[in-house]
């Protein structure tokens, strides 16, 4: 070994030394602590920057985990669409036209939930835009996704009400850029994390868990290196002598005997396998993680690959109120912000000139939740009550999830239509009228064969009429 060899060496061995052997490389990037027994993400920037980058797999550990555990919460969140009514069908119709053009039914909402996952909350802003559709330009309101992480914005609130925001800022990452104060009246916050006195510090569901979450992945890596290096089944040789010993190791060396070839000789042979004590340990640190994840997160813990850990009495209808229970706070808070999206939508577009007042009308929003207990619920509920005419069948195909209430309004009346027409086209009579038809006439053919027996009998006493 050469002098610069040596030296290096010892360099190598110096740094090593002086590392942290607990302190995994994302967690030092990340924050300024460096300790693996502690909360690592004290700071909602460093929360933030934390869930980007795992999300986006640039972090050693954790990218595996945080990315199904927030698509799976976005899912159950918003996967369903936006279900709206509206007995003012103009109001009906400018949502619906509102909604497909933004792709608020779709990709876009989406988007603005994973947002408001990530960082604890959103900004949509509004604004007078132009859509060209085939050959005809529409004008219309856009609403546009704001993430704090590439457009840091401040809110100020009133001190007493702090549902009342009387400023939103954000400076251009650009150092000559000013900065930019947005129009109140057109924009939206949502804010899903947090406490009152902290509006923009939005700490989420997922930012409690992130060292649980990088801790699961760096045991994950620590199974596999352990496994790597450990987890080999050699054979084992039990000899007298010492010459014998070296003879069998000769002839392993040499290559003369191989793994399934026989072997004769006095020593006593056996495999030795590595005790399974790191194993479980390490995989008992990886299931505590889980737990703490699965309970912040409400996504039920065989949800995450493990699913032995299921007990024989969970069913899929109670699981799923699980996954409501721990995602109903989040739903209501988008239905409420939606709502409040499409009304100032709607000044904008009538201030504008795009559309007229009688746009203005109530309605019903909802993000409704695919759960066996609601389907449930709604055929043993609201059916009822709609047949008693306590609540519209609009509000009935509103709890529906899957499906548009307007459009399926509107494929019903067709449907009614086309069956109307078929109707006539077949000269008014429908396949029961037919049966009844024919039962008449059979009830009058016996009436009249009943009148002519009576008729012969009067007429010869004691004869029978065939």
């Amino acid at each position: 070994m050469g002098i610069k060899q040596v030296f290096r060496a010892m360099f190598q061995s110096m740094t090593e030394g002086t590392r942290n052997i607990l302190t995994p490389s994302a967690t030092s990037a990340l924050t300024t602590t460096e300790v693996i027994d502690k909360n690592n993400y004290k700071t909602y920037s460093s929360m933030v920057k934390g869930c980007y980058e795992m999300y986006n797999g640039r972090t050693d550990y954790g990218s595996e985990m945080l990315g199904s555990v927030v698509e799976t919460r976005v899912s159950f969140i918003g996967g369903e669409g936006i279900s709206t009514t509206s007995e003012n069908k103009k109001t009906e119709i400018y949502i619906e036209k509102f909604l497909n053009l933004n792709k608020l039914h779709g990709s876009v909402l989406l988007d603005c939930v994973r947002t408001s996952e990530l960082e604890g909350k959103d900004l949509i802003v509004l604004s007078k835009a132009k859509k060209k559709i085939k050959t005809v330009e529409i004008d219309y309101i856009k609403a546009q996704n704001i993430q704090w992480w590439t457009n840091p914005y401040n809110i100020e609130v009133n001190p007493v009400n702090t549902d009342e925001i009387k400023k939103v800022t954000f400076k251009p990452k650009k150092e000559e850029a000013e900065e930019i104060n947005l129009p109140v009246d057109k924009l939206v916050y949502i804010k899903i994390g947090g406490t009152d006195d902290r509006i923009n510090e939005t700490t989420d569901k997922i930012h409690r868990v992130l060292t649980d979450i990088e801790n699961f992945s760096r045991a994950k890596y620590d199974l596999r290196k352990n496994n790597h290096l450990f987890a080999k089944i050699m054979a084992y040789w039990k000899t007298q002598t010492l010459s014998e010993a070296k003879a069998i190791q000769n002839d392993i060396n040499s290559g003369d005997w191989q793994i399934g070839q026989s072997y004769a000789g006095t020593a006593d042979m056996s495999l030795i396998d590595p005790p399974l004590g790191a194993l479980e340990a390490l995989k008992g640190e990886m299931l505590s993680s889980l737990k703490i994840i699965s309970t912040n997160t409400g996504i039920p813990i065989h949800w995450l690959a493990w699913p032995e850990l299921m007990s024989n009495r969970a069913t899929a209808e109670n699981l799923l109120e699980v996954i409501n229970a721990a995602t109903r706070r989040e739903r209501l808070i988008w239905e409420e912000k939606l709502r409040e999206l499409i009304d100032k939508s709607m000044i904008m577009a009538i201030d504008a000139g795009f559309e007229d007042n009688d746009i203005l009308g109530d309605y019903h929003l909802e993000l409704p939740l695919i759960s066996l207990a609601n389907l449930k619920d709604i055929m043993e509920t609201w059916v009822p009550l709609q047949q008693l005419d306590v609540v519209s069948m609009s509000t009935v195909r509103s709890k529906v999830p899957t499906i548009n209430p307007t459009e399926e309004e509107k494929i019903i009346e067709e449907e009614k239509k086309a069956n109307l027409e078929r109707f006539q086209e077949a000269g008014g009579k429908s396949d029961s009228d037919d049966m009844r038809s024919d039962k008449t006439k059979e009830l009058n053919q016996d009436a009249t064969n009943d009148e002519k027996k009576e008729k012969i009998e009067d007429e010869n006493p004691g004869a029978v009429a065939t």
